[in-house]
């Protein structure tokens, strides 16, 4: 679980085709705001942000990047309705089996190895950071 470097590779051979790519730049985040935005303690801290020492382990950077992003996703998420964390959760995991089936011809990673579920918003944030 520990192991970025490995755990990262494994995520990036199921995602090899720039559709695929491209969707999941759209549907990760989408699905990373539903989350926090679920798992918001009032309109401050959420649960989600838990798992920022994860990241913060695996890679300073995108410890710092996702950081960012989830208290983004809190501060819009404090303003959002209920059913627009709903809608974004249902679009993010179209763009993920759209990917899937229509680039990759794949199942997702998440399947195979749930650690994935914390790869793949590093996934997106490495790619988003230019390193990938």
């Amino acid at each position: 679980m520990l192991d970025y470097a490995r755990l990262s590779a494994d995520y990036a051979s199921y995602h090899l085709t720039e559709g695929n790519r491209r969707a999941h730049m759209i549907g990760i985040p989408l699905i990373v705001f539903a989350i926090v935005k679920w798992t918001q303690i009032g309109s401050l801290f959420p649960l989600a942000a838990l798992a920022l020492p994860v990241y913060f382990l695996w890679n300073r950077r995108i410890g710092w990047i996702m950081t960012g992003f989830i208290a983004a996703c809190a501060a819009a998420g404090a303003f959002t309705p209920g059913w627009v964390a709903w809608a974004a959760f249902i679009a993010g995991w179209a763009f993920q089996i759209y990917g899937h089936k229509v680039h990759e011809k794949n199942s997702p990673a998440l399947l195979d190895n749930l650690a994935h579920a914390l790869i793949g918003p590093a996934f997106v944030a490495e790619k988003l950071a230019g390193k990938c």
